[in-house]
């Protein structure tokens, strides 16, 4: 990609397997997510509903293609709980996954866990910048870093 789509924001992201064995009692952390994705058939649209705390959250995302293994231009147009309800009628592939937040060293790590499907668990973190990023040191628990490899976006996990 040579230039930034009009409207959209750059998703600067690094991913990180998990050592299970080591991740703090998830059960104790702040911020539990159920975090259900669509993913539209033939395009790079996203269906996300939200749900946590005492609201719901939909929205529509749109992928633009990485433009390094951590940058990637994205939009996303926020719903209501009716245009949801209409858009999620459309094919596409799901995936469900309990999120929760993990502060480590003043950054804040989501912790993936897929429901339903054996695949592993996955930390997160969204920076600034790509130096900021780059810089960034993960927990303890995180062993291989997997931000530019395919297998482990969420989108490749969903199922029909």
């Amino acid at each position: 990609m040579t230039s930034r789509p009009k409207y959209s924001q750059l998703e600067i992201e690094r991913r990180w397997l998990t050592d299970e064995r080591l991740l703090p009692d998830l059960s104790t952390l702040p911020g539990r997510r159920l975090i259900t994705d669509k993913y539209l058939s033939q395009g790079r649209l996203r269906l996300r509903k939200i749900e946590g705390g005492d609201d719901v959250q939909y929205k529509l995302c749109k992928k633009y293609g990485k433009c390094s293994e951590i940058v990637e231009p994205i939009t996303n147009l926020y719903l209501t709980a009716e245009e949801y309800e209409l858009l999620a009628d459309l094919p596409g592939r799901m995936l469900v996954r309990q999120r929760f937040l993990y502060r480590y060293q003043d950054v804040p790590f989501s912790i993936n866990v897929v429901v339903g499907k054996d695949v592993p668990v996955i930390a997160e973190a969204e920076f600034a910048s790509e130096r900021e990023a780059r810089e960034c040191e993960p927990p303890p628990f995180c062993t291989e870093d997997v931000s530019g490899r395919i297998e482990y976006e969420a989108v490749r996990m969903a199922v029909d």
